[in-house]
C-alpha cells in the first residue's frame, strides 16, 4: 500500500520473456531513450513532467536489468560433487574420474552419476535394493571393498596372463612351421621341456604358469592358418598396390606324390624389387592346362588382383604351361597379351643333360655304382665300416636321384672322393662295372665330369635369389 502511495502502481511478479517480448524491449528501450533526452533539453518544469520522466528512466532501467538476467543469469556452472569417505556407510565406494568422479555400489556394482553423489540417494539405494544389509556395521562393508578390489586385481592379471599365452602359442607354432616340425610336437614335446626347464631354474610356481599356454595340435594348426591369411592378405594387399608385377608359375610333385601348383609373385613395394611365394595349392586329379589355369584365375579373381598390371609370366617348358594351343600361357594371352618367358634355371638344366657319349657312360656307370651300394642296406653298412676303419674324411656315398638338379655334382664329387674304399670294397666281387674302378682313364673322365657338373651346380645357385633377367643372362653367357 505504501508503494502504490508512492509510486501510484503495485510491483508485477517477473516472468521469462519470450523471444518477441526481447525485441519489443529493445524497440522500446530506444524510444525510451530518445524519449528521455527529449525530456531533458526541455525546459518544461512542472510535477507531471518530473513524474513521468522518472516513471520512465524506472522503466528503461528494469528492462535493461532484465535482458542482462536473463542474458547472463540462466549459464549456471555445474557442480561436481566429491566422494567423502563417510559413504562407505551406505555401501559406495568412488571410482576416480579426471572430469568428475562416480559412485559404485560394492553389493551390486552398479555405477551411478556424479549427481547421486548425496548421502540421502545413496541411503535410499540401499534402502530399495539391498534393504537387508542397510544396519550392517561399517566393518561389513568395508570388507565387501577390500573384496571387489581383489577381484579387480584377479581379473586384470588374469586378462594379462591371456594375452601373453596367445602370444607366446602363436610363436612356438611360427616355430613349429618354420621347421617344418609335426603339429603335435607343441604338446608333445615343446611345452613339456619348457617347463621342466622352467622348473629347474625358477621354481615349480613359475612354471606352473604354463598351463595357460595351449599347444594342442589342433590350436597349432589354427594359429598357422591365422598367420598364413594375414601373411596372404599383406602379400596381396602389396601385389595390388604395385605399379607392375610378375609371375612365376610351377607344377611339381611333392614325396607323398601330390601334385602342386605353385606361384611365385615379383612386385614393387617402397622402391624395390621383392620376390614371394604368393600359394601353393594342391591338383586333386589331372595337371592339364585347363585345370591349372582355372586354379589361376579363380586366385587372381578373389583378391581382386588386376590383369592389367602384369609385366610378365614366366614358366618351364612342360606341355601343359608352353602349348600354343591350348597351354596355360595361350590361356592367359585370351585374358591380358603380354610377354612369356621360359625360365632360364629350367633351360640351364635342360642343357645340361645333353652331353657327350664317353661322359655319358661315365656318368650312367658312376650313377650305378653308387645305386648298388646305397639301395642295398647291407652293402651300405659295409661300405660305412671300410670307409671307418680306412680314416676317411665321409663315411657314406650319396645316393642320386635324377629329381634333385644338384644331385649329379654332389654325388660324382663324393665317389671321385672315395674312390679307393669303394674299388677295396668291390674287390672280389662279381659286380659288372668292377673293372671300370681299376681303369685309369675312367677315374680320369670321372673328375673332369664332377668338376665339370660342379661348376653347373653353382652356376644354378647363383642363378636363383633375388636377382634380375639381365644378372641370369649374364651368368649363363
Amino acid at each position: 500500500m505504501d508503494q502504490w502511495l508512492k509510486s501510484g502502481f503495485l510491483p508485477m511478479k517477473r516472468r521469462k520473456p519470450d523471444q518477441e517480448e526481447m525485441q519489443e524491449c529493445c524497440q522500446e528501450d530506444g524510444a525510451c531513450q530518445q524519449e528521455i533526452e527529449g525530456q531533458r533539453e526541455s525546459d518544461v518544469d512542472g510535477y507531471s513532467n518530473n513524474s513521468h520522466v522518472a516513471e520512465t528512466e524506472s522503466g528503461a532501467a528494469n528492462k535493461s536489468a532484465l535482458r542482462v538476467s536473463q542474458k547472463h543469469g540462466n549459464k549456471r556452472k555445474k557442480v561436481v560433487r566429491k566422494y567423502d569417505e563417510k559413504y562407505i556407510d551406505y555401501g559406495f565406494t568412488c571410482i576416480d574420474d579426471e572430469n568428475e568422479p562416480k559412485p559404485q555400489c560394492i553389493l551390486c556394482y552398479e555405477v551411478l552419476s556424479n549427481e547421486c553423489m548425496k548421502p540421502a540417494k545413496l541411503k535410499r539405494h540401499i534402502q530399495t535394493k539391498h534393504g537387508a544389509v542397510q544396519e550392517k556395521p561399517r566393518e561389513y562393508f568395508l570388507r565387501k571393498l577390500s573384496e571387489l578390489k581383489g577381484g579387480k586385481k584377479i581379473m586384470k592379471k588374469a586378462t594379462s596372463i591371456n594375452m601373453k599365452a596367445l602370444e607366446a602359442s602363436y610363436v612356438v607354432s611360427n616355430l613349429i612351421a618354420k621347421a617344418g616340425k609335426p603339429h603335435t610336437i607343441g604338446e608333445e614335446l615343446i611345452l613339456p621341456a619348457a617347463k621342466q626347464l622352467v622348473t629347474i631354474m625358477c621354481g615349480e610356481k613359475i612354471a606352473s604358469e604354463l598351463n595357460v599356454v595351449r599347444l594342442s595340435n589342433d590350436t597349432v594348426s589354427l594359429r598357422i592358418s591365422d598367420m598364413a591369411n594375414d601373411v596372404q592378405q599383406t602379400l596381396v594387399h602389396r601385389v595390388k598396390n604395385s605399379k607392375f608385377y610378375s609371375l612365376q608359375l610351377d607344377e611339381s610333385t611333392d614325396i607323398a606324390s601330390q601334385a602342386n601348383f605353385l606361384m611365385y609373385v615379383r612386385y614393387i613395394w617402397n622402391e624395390k624389387v621383392l620376390e614371394e611365394l604368393l600359394f601353393c595349392r594342391p591338383l586333386p586329379s589331372n595337371t592339364t592346362a585347363e585345370l591349372v589355369f582355372g586354379v589361376l584365375s579363380s586366385f587372381v579373381n578373389e583378391n581382386g588382383i588386376p590383369w592389367e598390371k602384369r609385366a610378365g609370366i614366366c614358366t618351364d617348358g612342360a606341355r601343359a604351361m608352353s602349348g600354343i594351343n591350348s597351354g596355360l600361357i595361350s590361356r592367359v594371352k585370351e585374358i591380358a597379351p603380354d610377354v612369356w618367358i621360359h625360365c632360364s634355371i629350367h633351360r640351364e638344366a635342360l642343357a645340361t643333360k645333353k652331353m657327350p657319349p664317353r661322359l655319358k657312360n661315365v656318368l650312367d656307370t658312376a650313377v650305378k655304382v653308387v645305386n648298388f651300394i646305397k639301395a642295398r642296406p647291407l652293402q651300405s653298412r659295409l661300405c660305412h665300416i671300410i670307409c671307418q676303419e680306412m680314416g676317411s674324411t665321409h663315411l657314406q656315398l650319396l645316393l642320386h636321384t635324377e629329381v634333385r638338379w644338384l644331385s649329379r655334382g654332389k654325388v660324382l664329387t663324393r665317389l671321385f672322393e672315395l674312390r679307393e674304399e669303394v674299388r677295396i670294397f668291390f674287390t672280389d666281387h662279381p659286380f659288372q662295372h668292377r673293372a671300370s674302378l681299376d681303369d685309369p682313364a675312367w677315374i680320369s673322365l670321372l673328375a673332369c665330369l664332377a668338376d665339370i657338373i660342379s661348376r653347373l651346380n653353382d652356376l644354378n645357385r647363383g642363378l636363383q635369389g633375388n636377382v634380375t633377367i639381365y644378372d641370369v643372362h649374364d651368368k649363363i653367357a
